[in-house]
C-alpha cells in the first residue's frame, strides 16, 4: 500500500530541506561546525541540564576535535569559540562529516534511467514547460529538466513515497533509520539540524561525479532513539550552494 502525505505537509516538508543559504566551502579534512545562527548556547558539559553561555557565533567553519551522544542519542560537538571552550548541541549546526559519495553517484544512474522512461511515456505523471524549464508531477513527487543542445539536464527531485524512491533511486531510502542510512551509502558529507527542531536531521551526500546533492530528511517521533526519513532530494549544485 502507498504511503500518502497531505500535498500541505509535503510542501512544508520541501520548505526546509531545500531553503539554504550560500556559506563557505569547509576545508577538506577533519570535522567542521557551521553555525546556523547568530547566536547559540555554549555548554560547559555534553548535557543539556549543565550550565551554558549564549555565544555570538562566528560566520566560519569551527574545527571539531571531537562529537558525542547524550543518553537521549542526540549529537553534541566540542568546540573552541572567541576562546571559550565548551560543548554545541547538534541543533542550529551544519556540521561537515565526510567527503563525496561514489554511492550517490550510483543512484542517481539509477535515477536517470528511470526519468527517461517517465519523459518517453509519462503514464501517471503531469507536466508543464515554463521558461524553458519542464516540470513533471506526481502524487508525492516531482522532478524537474532543462534540454539543452547537449541533452537533457537534471535540477531537482523530491518525493516522500517509498515506491516512487524505488523506481526511481533504485533503493527504497523512506522509513529507513540513520544507521540503515549510513550503511547504505556511507557517511555523509555534511548534517544539520535546524535550531528550532532538535528532532529533525538532515543528512547531505555530495556526488563524486557530479556538481549534484542528495539529500535526506530524517524525523524522530514519540521518542524513539533513532529518526526515520520523510523525505528525498537531488538536486544540483551542492548543499553550501545550491544552484535549481
Amino acid at each position: 500500500m502507498a504511503k500518502k502525505v497531505s500535498l500541505l505537509a509535503l510542501v512544508l516538508t520541501l520548505m526546509f530541506v531545500s531553503s539554504s543559504f550560500a556559506v563557505p566551502n569547509p576545508p577538506s579534512k577533519g570535522q567542521w561546525a557551521y553555525p546556523l545562527e547568530e547566536y547559540l548556547p555554549l555548554y560547559r558539559k555534553a548535557d543539556g541540564n549543565s550550565r551554558s553561555e549564549e555565544i555570538k557565533m562566528p560566520m566560519k567553519w569551527i574545527s571539531v576535535p571531537s562529537a558525542t551522544r547524550d543518553s537521549n542519542n542526540y549529537l553534541w560537538y566540542k568546540v573552541n569559540v572567541n576562546g571559550k571552550t565548551g560543548w554545541l548541541p547538534q541543533n542550529g549546526i551544519r556540521l561537515k562529516m565526510g567527503g563525496k559519495s561514489k554511492s550517490a553517484s550510483n543512484i542517481y544512474k539509477n535515477y536517470a534511467k528511470a526519468r527517461r522512461k517517465i519523459m518517453a511515456n509519462p503514464r501517471g505523471w503531469s507536466s508543464a514547460t515554463d521558461d524553458g524549464i519542464t516540470t513533471y508531477i506526481t502524487e508525492g513527487a516531482e522532478f524537474m529538466v532543462r534540454k539543452t543542445k547537449n541533452g537533457v539536464e537534471d535540477l531537482y527531485f523530491t518525493t516522500n513515497r517509498f515506491e516512487i524512491c524505488r523506481e526511481m533511486l533504485g533503493v527504497d531510502l523512506i522509513d529507513m533509520t540513520q544507521p540503515e542510512v549510513r550503511s547504505k551509502l556511507g557517511t555523509p558529507t555534511l548534517r544539520e539540524t535546524p535550531y528550532d527542531d532538535p528532532d529533525m536531521s538532515v543528512l547531505s551526500f555530495e556526488l563524486a561525479d557530479r556538481n549534484m546533492t542528495l539529500v535526506i530528511a530524517e524525523r524522530r517521533e514519540n521518542g524513539d532513539s533513532e529518526g526515520t526519513v520523510m523525505s528525498v532530494e537531488l538536486y544540483r549544485g551542492t548543499r553550501n550552494n545550491p544552484d535549481y
